[in-house]
């Protein structure tokens, strides 16, 4: 429990920091949307650009850019990205951060287990990521009601947020546990920031090449950001291929998690 509580005070500033900046971030998109709607961005000739690649980027439906739901789905990709980076990087910077900062010295001195270390660390990193995210929907839906065009349905649009809320919980987590997958193989933390980076762009980048040609479509099982794409999410609801897969992963890395860290040579 102590190592738990520490653990929520090490990241008690990030975490305002992460709210803060994707709150402005969301704020500021959104509030584009009725100055953008009046552009008529539906009417913007797209004929040059493929099928294929206006379906990897999310823009074959240009006609929805003139609903809140339609707008807000497209933009908010790039924040689901960021979402990835912040959980991923909670992740790697868990295990990783006691060696490099020589802390575990002091957890090795409490009694607790190499197993509990990993359990608090992970039941904490989880509640900072789910508090992180909640926060960050509850604005988000705020600013869309703000927002929103006139006749567009409350109750639809919060249906949407409940189902790109619980997508992208499930989403972060994955991104969280694969993290802690890297942070126990790793002796130092320094790398954490460039391999989040890392973790999330290739697995963006797959989904994309994904969806370019059927051929490589299972590419997108590999890409947990279009498992909670908003855009898709708004459209067609849940995708639960695409959650299972992510389900799968995130117990997978969990146990192999516990399993490295109980097995590797810590350096005290």
């Amino acid at each position: 429990m102590t190592l738990f509580r520490l653990e929520c005070k090490t990241h008690r500033k990030t975490l305002l920091v992460w709210i803060i900046v994707v709150a402005l971030l969301t704020l500021g998109l959104v509030s584009l949307f009725p100055a953008m709607k009046d552009m008529g961005l539906q009417q913007m000739d797209l004929k040059a650009m493929p099928k294929e690649m206006l379906k990897a980027f999310n823009l074959s439906d240009m006609a929805a850019l003139s609903t809140i739901k339609g707008y807000f789905g497209y933009e908010f990709q790039y924040v689901m990205i960021a979402t990835g980076i912040f959980s991923a990087m909670l992740g790697t910077n868990a295990l990783a951060r006691e060696e490099s900062e020589g802390t575990i010295s002091y957890l090795y001195a409490q009694p607790i287990s190499r197993l509990s270390i990993v359990a608090s660390k992970m039941v904490a990193n989880s509640l900072i990521y789910t508090t992180y995210w909640l926060i960050s929907m509850i604005f988000a839906f705020v600013s869309c009601l703000i927002f929103k065009e006139a006749g567009a349905s409350v109750s639809n649009l919060f249906k949407a947020f409940a189902q790109l809320t619980f997508a992208g919980w499930i989403m972060g987590l994955t991104f969280l546990m694969v993290g802690f997958l890297l942070s126990s193989l790793l002796s130092s933390n320094k790398s954490a920031t460039s391999l989040s980076l890392g973790l999330v762009f290739l697995t963006f980048i797959l989904g994309v090449v994904g969806k370019l040609k059927d051929d490589f479509q299972v590419l997108v099982y590999f890409s947990p950001v279009d498992a909670a794409l908003p855009s898709a999410v708004f459209k067609n609801g849940i995708e639960w291929n695409y959650i299972m897969t992510d389900l799968v992963v995130l117990f997978i890395t969990c146990l192999l998690t516990f399993w490295f860290y109980k097995r590797k040579d810590l350096k005290v």
